[in-house]
């Protein structure tokens, strides 16, 4: 890691003031309300819109089984989540796009355009208007991003993104390759695979958070949820922010800084406020509390699928 003797890989601290621009999103400090998630000229369906039966969500090939998998034997990486209908526009717009791109999987689309590059472009997530040139798997997840301007930091952004399109990655398309991709704490639980459930459960990073939430999530209105834990979200990144990306000479697309990808894949680096804590006292247990030295006592031990 870190610049080689070629020098095509270099910190880029002198992009700051462009990157710091990048992050405004729009300098009102007004909340965008939950009637959408998305701007309508995005044109991403909207919950309203979904018109599939409820049984549809229980399986990762709604309608049909892809050919690819009808047969198999079930096995971790190919066992699907059990979600629910919609219970907010978030989940809409996540069952939406999953089942749209498993169908067309289904119809013969290639593969490596369904599911497009192993990394998220972080470039358009710094950059809006540039995200119409990404890849969707991208757009979508920046698109979501930019209307949650309380993940504000560029640090809990580039994980938070990470996070949901490597999520979303293995969902689409179901393989060992990109279930090993995920980190160990962001696979489903046995909860996930046998409880429905709202599909934005399935993307909180820490597992017995997942386990509790999965299990009460009547309790859980995501409307409630959103604002503790975006405003108090923390990968507590000791360096620089935009340290946790780097730039090369060779591309106008900047990159995960290796050494920022092991941070955010060792869940004892993300952490959660106080305010957050007190909205949600009885899930204090189950993750870190930023100030809080203990170490929650099961992030990633506990029963899980395996390969």
């Amino acid at each position: 890691m870190g610049p080689g003797p070629d020098g095509v890989w270099t910190p880029f601290d002198s992009q700051k003031n462009n990157l710091t621009h990048g992050l405004d999103f729009g300098g009102s400090g007004e909340r965008l309300g939950l009637g959408f998630l998305l701007d309508p000229s995005q044109q991403v369906t909207k919950l309203k819109d979904i018109q599939r039966s409820p049984e549809s969500y229980g399986s990762h090939y709604p309608g049909q089984q892809i050919s690819n998998f009808a047969e198999a034997p079930m096995v971790a990486h190919a066992a699907p989540v059990r979600n629910i209908p919609p219970t907010c526009p978030l989940d809409g717009i996540l069952l939406d796009f999953l089942h749209s791109r498993q169908r067309e999987l289904a119809e013969g689309t290639p593969t490596q355009r369904l599911v497009g590059p192993a990394y998220p472009s972080v470039s358009s997530l710094l950059n809006p208007e540039k995200s119409i040139y990404s890849h969707p798997l991208s757009k979508v997840f920046t698109d979501v991003l930019s209307k949650f301007p309380d993940i504000s930091t560029l640090p809990e952004q580039v994980a938070v993104l990470y996070i949901m399109f490597l999520i979303m990655r293995w969902q689409i398309y179901p393989t060992q390759e990109n279930y090993d991709r995920l980190p160990e704490w962001a696979t489903p639980r046995p909860s996930q695979l046998f409880t429905p459930h709202p599909a934005w459960l399935d993307y909180l990073p820490w597992p017995r958070m997942r386990d509790k939430m999965v299990a009460t999530y009547q309790n859980y209105a995501f409307e409630n949820w959103f604002i503790p834990y975006t405003t108090t979200l923390s990968l507590n990144w000791p360096y620089e922010p935009t340290d946790c990306l780097l730039s090369s000479s060779e591309s106008d697309e900047l990159m995960i800084n290796p050494v920022f990808e092991r941070h955010l894949r060792n869940l004892q680096n993300w952490s959660l406020g106080p305010a957050w804590a007190r909205a949600f006292p009885e899930l204090v247990e189950t993750a870190r509390i930023k100030g809080d030295t203990r170490r929650p006592s099961d992030d990633v031990s506990g029963p899980r699928m395996r390969a």
